[in-house]
């Protein structure tokens, strides 16, 4: 003899379906919903580092233009030349 009432959800979407069953679509659907999750991980993983490659190159071209500046003026100092900045 049964005491209570049996648990049931108010609409079952699959009356004959065994708990195998509910867990192989419950797994689907999750991996379903983990490969958009992995794609947008993806798109900001690679625009962060195409953003810091453009701010490191940044950087590295403006040092590389500063050096090449001081270097300019040092030869143009040797030969008594003025050098305007454009």
């Amino acid at each position: 003899m049964r005491y209570g009432r049996r648990f049931s959800l108010p609409i079952d979407p699959w009356p004959q379906a065994s708990l195998g069953e509910r867990m192989s679509v419950g797994l689907v659907l999750t991996l379903l919903l983990l490969v958009p999750f992995c794609a947008a991980s993806a798109v900001m993983v690679v625009s962060a580092a195409i953003g810091t490659y453009i701010a490191w190159s940044y950087d590295l071209g403006a040092s590389l233009r500063g050096a090449i500046e001081r270097q300019v003026g040092k030869l143009a100092d040797r030969h008594g030349r003025t050098v305007r900045k454009a």
